[in-house]
């Protein structure tokens, strides 16, 4: 995200931010330490809506920042918004969030972040 520490993953390989926006009710965030772990939910009533960022990489990066930058227990997948749309973007795999904190009550990792200072 914007600012964050990891942000230079995105910004050193030419991406940019297109928006800020909402994923749909439909997932639970936990926290991965330094990284959040997005989860999609089987009950559409048991998710939360989450502020999220859209970026736009060139495509001749892709293939590093998928080698490089996307490391389990994360992954890249389908992202749906509040909109309906779909983008790719970062998820988590269930496995790593048996002993991961629920975070998805602050609405977002920027918030949960500054929650903690």
């Amino acid at each position: 995200m914007t600012g964050m520490p990891l942000n230079h993953q995105l910004t050193d390989l030419q991406a940019s931010l297109v928006k800020t926006c909402k994923t749909a009710p439909v997932y639970r965030m936990y926290s991965l330490g330094p990284k959040p772990a997005l989860i999609r939910q089987h009950k559409a009533d048991a998710g939360v809506a989450f502020a999220v960022e859209v970026w736009s990489m060139p495509l001749s990066k892709v293939g590093s920042f998928l080698l490089n930058g996307v490391k389990p227990p994360l992954c890249i997948g389908d992202v749906l918004l509040e909109d309906g749309t779909e983008v790719k973007g970062f998820l988590g795999e269930a496995y790593a969030t048996q002993e991961a904190e629920d975070v998805s009550a602050y609405g977002g990792w920027r918030a949960y972040i500054s929650s903690r200072k």
